[in-house]
């Protein structure tokens, strides 16, 4: 059983995530596992993060890479 706890997934904090579209980063969360969103163009097309400025996208990728990584079976 994995007991890793991913900091992506941790509800603690709840950071902007782009300040440009006032996105929080536990909205943020929600929205890529319920579309099931996987790459940084369908999350873009989805919630118009990092369509702005720019200065949020490796914050975006992280948490996005980390999700993905959580999700796919086998993974620790």
């Amino acid at each position: 059983m994995n007991t890793t706890v991913h900091p992506a997934t941790q509800t603690t904090d709840d950071s902007s995530v782009c300040p440009c579209r006032y996105i929080r980063k536990q909205a943020f969360i929600e929205t890529v596992r319920r579309q099931k969103l996987k790459t940084i163009e369908e999350v873009r097309a989805a919630t118009f993060i990092n369509t702005s400025c720019g200065c949020c996208y490796e914050t975006v990728q992280a948490i996005l890479n980390e999700l993905n990584s959580a999700s796919e079976p086998g993974k620790d």
